[in-house]
């Protein structure tokens, strides 16, 4: 079973090497000079301030996840499991993703395999049902104010969003569903599987109050998460418009934590330097921020997800030996 890494301390020691060697060969790149005279300006307090918005992210995770993730004729996830869910997905030692970890391991609670990547893909449309559109709006709002933000940066979000929902709105009508969960294709079926899960898109929109929590974890997640990247900015003497910190941390996660391998591993932080660079960020102490930003973000959970995977193996362990036996059967 791909998804339960049975080496978990190895491959959270590759994750950390990977971000570090990232930082390393970014920080080449700028006068050694610059850095240091932005390093003497660190005031590491802000990063307790940082640390305890990430624990309220968490929050806000669990609670979305929980009233995301709900399966056909079956209760809803436990607090105690969901919070272990949330956080083993978290680990950086998840080498397929947070998102891999979820389809495995939600695949051995609920007893369908089909059923697991529905409401993984659910879950990925609310993350990004809030987070685009507010990324959106502020990237219009930095157009309207000169020389705020790189136009590469900004206009992305303007012109790709409006069509990306419309087109996501239309595709999960019923009936198109229908259609291709009706096909003889495997590769039909397998369409019509992404669309049902992404169908979560119409049910927020359409009935809010079918899942309350969904969008107001989310929403607590990513305000919680921004301002863990507002501190670790802080802490470097670094102050940013909401608008322009909204896009810069969205453009730096243009592929969510979860969804990428490792835990994002040298990705993000190229990805997170580059977009506040864009934004005006004087290079040495945008590279240093998001050093800091990492270390809450990046390493904080390590020893929790851990814990959390542990604990969770034995149940995959059984779910990954009944599927070997039932495909040799």
């Amino acid at each position: 079973m791909k998804a339960l890494n049975r080496r978990p301390r190895i491959t959270m020691l590759l994750s950390a090497l990977i971000a570090g060697g990232t930082a390393v060969a970014i920080a080449a790149s700028d006068s050694p000079r610059a850095l240091w005279r932005a390093l003497e300006q660190m005031q590491p307090a802000w990063l307790l301030a940082a640390l305890g918005f990430e624990l309220v992210a968490y929050v806000g995770y669990v609670l979305a996840y929980r009233s995301t993730v709900l399966a056909p004729d079956r209760p809803r996830l436990s607090l105690l499991l969901t919070i272990r869910l949330v956080v083993a997905g978290f680990g950086p030692f998840v080498a397929l993703g947070g998102f891999s970890f979820d389809r495995h391991a939600l695949s051995a609670v609920h007893r369908s395999r089909r059923g697991a990547r529905r409401q993984v893909l659910a879950l990925g449309v609310v993350e990004y049902l809030l987070l685009a559109p507010a990324a959106c709006v502020c990237a219009l709002i930095l157009l309207l104010e000169s020389h705020s933000a790189s136009l590469a940066l900004t206009l992305p979000w303007v012109f790709a969003v409006p069509p990306g929902f419309a087109l996501a709105w239309w595709a999960t009508q019923p009936r198109i569903i229908h259609h291709f969960q009706r096909s003889d294709g495997r590769i039909g079926r397998w369409i019509g599987d992404l669309l049902a899960g992404a169908e979560v898109l119409r049910g927020v929109v359409l009935r809010p109050l079918e899942r309350p929590l969904a969008l107001l974890g989310m929403g607590i997640y990513w305000a919680a998460e921004i301002a863990c990247l507002a501190f670790a900015l802080l802490c470097f003497g670094v102050e940013l418009s909401v608008p322009a910190l909204v896009v810069a941390y969205a453009t730096g996660y243009a592929a969510s934590r979860r969804s990428l391998p490792l835990g994002g591993a040298g990705i993000t932080e190229v990805l997170l330097t580059l977009s506040l660079i864009a934004v005006h960020v004087h290079a040495p102490k945008a590279l240093l921020s998001v050093v800091a930003y990492r270390l809450v973000n990046f390493l904080a959970p390590m020893l929790p997800g851990l814990l959390a995977h542990s604990s969770l193996e034995p149940m995959l362990e059984e779910h990954a030996r009944e599927d070997v036996e039932a495909r040799g059967a």
